[in-house]
């Protein structure tokens, strides 16, 4: 049954680089968008199911890098990130025995022997810092940059990284299963994308949210199974709410709600609100037809969410809510408590997994809830930490160091996520055949949007539309801070498109 539930996970997840979601307005907003690995994956499900002789494996795929390509014993260096995070992400150093390790340490063998070159990893903390200064002193040192997500991409609108779309990484395909084909049409601006993401990072899985539900405390108040919700489409956010009502005890009998108590919602701090962006299908950004962005936010809806969100998590005995938000110890602390059974559901990463595998009592995995029934599907948010890569404009030769990238992701795409997932579903984590049902549901919907990506240059747009509103000022009062901060928002998107504009490498 786990190599059935395994393969069918895998075929799925051929759409999760393409992290099919919503597109532009140009697009299809209404549901995710359909590419051809999409219609390949259900083909081979279909086919693993009558005839497992042929089912489908990620090693079927092939890369077009030419068959004779040979860098002549150059060496690469890949510069990533030190974090715990990330660790074994882009680099191990040697082969232990562990699934995920050695399928990273086979990857870079793999591919020094296919293309006769040297991968040399450099881990630091401050890596935008190390590439800035390197740009700076025309440095061809660091290749391939590995960052992060919401802060690295800001080095791309000021000019330190080729066009991954344009004339000069020639190995480098953005349309191949590897690469997510929405990141990039999100964080592209005018057909100039400088980062990519996909299966070369882990971090793209392991920081994606989904609703952790303690099964224990579902079965000791008798409630609905959240998978035949979740399947029969009713999963809300009112639903969730409605069965966290019933569970909520003063646990040390002092009269305070505290992290002591036990609930039946628990919001993970800051990280933990922005997840509703994704699940409730808001957006902050939109693009024209030409793929220049402008803000574009349901001011009605954003009021309707913010006040629901308002008087459940700041005013409402069975939600917990962490008294210093803005921390990522707050996501340990809530994983803890549901470990410890004093929480019935609560949204964390992925990640958090590891942290909970020794937990005694069962757990499950379901997608974030809808805003309500009518909207079509269950989205996913990413925390925006997510590794990205690219290609410094130092680098004297960004031909040969693209095809050292298309490889890295490619094999990644093969071997690593493979390993990845069956790291997850082997028992260590998931217990029960549900939850990988489900955490296939959710990585089919991860959904990232413009404003979260281009935040940092557009005022923390993503954090200033929601958390300071509910947090800091404590209200609800969404469309007259919107509107206070319009005229300044607008001013610094036309100046983020008039800097990309100007980028010609």
């Amino acid at each position: 049954m786990k190599k059935k539930v395994l393969s069918i996970l895998l075929a799925a997840l051929m759409v999760l680089p393409a992290l099919t979601a919503c597109s532009e307005s140009a697009q299809n907003t209404d549901q995710p968008a359909k590419t051809g690995t999409d219609v390949q994956a259900s083909s081979d499900v279909g086919a693993a199911e009558e005839t497992p002789e042929t089912e489908f494996t990620r090693a079927m795929v092939k890369d077009d890098l030419p068959e004779d390509l040979d860098l002549g014993g150059q060496s690469y260096e890949v510069l990533a990130r030190t974090k715990a995070w990330f660790t074994g992400e882009m680099y191990v150093e040697e082969l232990n025995g562990e699934t995920l390790n050695d399928a990273v340490f086979k990857r870079d063998s793999a591919i020094e022997e296919r293309l006769n070159c040297v991968i040399n990893y450099n881990l630091q903390d401050d890596t935008n810092g190390v590439v800035n200064k390197n740009v700076t002193a025309g440095a061809d040192e660091v290749s391939i940059h590995v960052g992060s997500a919401v802060d690295t991409v800001q080095y791309g609108v000021n000019g330190n990284y080729y066009n991954l779309l344009g004339e000069h990484p020639v190995y480098l395909n953005l349309s191949q299963p590897w690469w997510s084909q929405y990141y990039t049409q999100q964080e592209s601006v005018m057909g100039k994308a400088f980062f990519a993401t996909g299966d070369l990072f882990t971090s793209l899985i392991k920081l994606s949210f989904v609703t952790f539900a303690n099964m224990k405390l579902v079965n000791d108040f008798q409630l609905e199974s959240p998978y035949d919700i979740v399947r029969s489409g009713q999963w809300t956010f009112d639903k969730e709410m409605e069965m966290a009502s019933l569970v909520h005890e003063d646990k040390n009998g002092n009269g305070v709600r505290d992290k002591n108590d036990s609930y039946g919602m628990t919001l993970a701090g800051m990280i933990g609100l922005d997840v509703y962006w994704s699940a409730f299908d808001l957006t902050i950004c939109e693009k024209d037809a030409n793929d220049v962005p402008s803000f574009s936010v349901d001011e009605e809806k954003m009021s309707a969410v913010l006040e629901k969100l308002y008087t459940y998590y700041i005013d409402c005995e069975y939600c917990w809510c962490p008294p210093n938000p803005d921390s990522d110890k707050e996501q340990d602390e809530v994983a803890q408590m549901l470990s410890e059974d004093r929480i019935l559901f609560t949204p964390l990463r992925i990640m958090h997994t590891d942290q909970i595998r020794d937990m005694e009592s069962p757990y499950g995995l379901i997608p974030l809830p809808k805003w309500n029934e009518e909207q079509d599907h269950y989205y996913t948010f990413v925390h925006d930490q997510y590794s990205i890569g690219g290609i410094p404009v130092s680098v004297q030769d960004p031909a040969s160091v693209s095809a050292v990238m298309e490889a890295l992701a490619a094999e990644s795409y093969r071997f690593v996520t493979p390993a990845y997932y069956d790291v997850v579903l082997n028992g260590k984590y998931l217990r029960d055949p549900d939850s990988s049902e489900m955490l296939e549901l959710a990585m089919a919907g991860v959904k990232i949007d413009f404003g979260w990506i281009h935040t940092y240059s557009l005022g923390s747009c993503s954090q200033g539309l929601l958390r300071e509103i509910l947090y800091n000022s404590k209200s609800s009062n969404f469309s007259s801070v919107y509107k206070s901060k319009q005229k300044a928002l607008a001013k610094m998107m036309s100046k983020l498109v008039e800097k990309i504009e100007k980028i010609d490498h």
